[in-house]
């Protein structure tokens, strides 16, 4: 177990270092005026940060005795859940153009709470309905991108 923490570690290290080293490629940009490097440059930092946080830990830990290894492929409902939540996000990415940013999300989130964990009924269009709005509002006038209205026009 020790060897395969090692080794994740050090892939995370490898990721971070090749993700810095790309983003070193494009302009940083100055304080006022933030360049594209920036964030990939960012989360390639994070990477190796973490990565040699896991390596050093793994260092450290004793060895433990083995314990048997636990599938970690869903097993019939749970897959079931999973293939579901996947579906209905593929599906909402192909209809999206169609039906618009409101609709689409709204049917997503209503599909999704009923899929993953069924509640009731009022409670799941609740939930959509605020979720729906917020995110209209979060991205129509405090971010003011342009989101596609779909054949109804909303």
């Amino acid at each position: 177990m020790k060897k395969t923490e090692l080794i994740v570690a050090i892939f995370w290290i490898i990721l971070g270092l090749t993700i810095s080293i790309w983003s070193a490629t494009f302009p940083l940009g100055s304080w006022e005026s933030i360049g594209p490097a920036l964030l990939p440059m960012a989360c390639g930092l994070i990477l190796i940060l973490l990565g040699c946080i896991i390596f050093v830990q793994t260092k450290k830990q004793k060895r433990k005795p083995v314990r048997p290894v636990v599938s970690q492929i869903p097993q019939r409902v749970a897959f079931t859940r999973v293939a579901l939540s996947l579906g209905g996000m593929f599906l909402s990415a192909v209809v999206f153009d169609f039906l618009g940013f409101v609709l689409t999300l709204f049917l997503l989130i209503l599909f999704l709470m009923q899929a993953i964990q069924p509640v009731k009924w009022k409670t799941a269009i609740f939930y959509a309905f605020v979720f729906t709005l917020g995110s209209y509002l979060l991205f129509q006038f405090l971010l003011k991108t342009t989101l596609p209205h779909g054949f109804l026009g909303f």
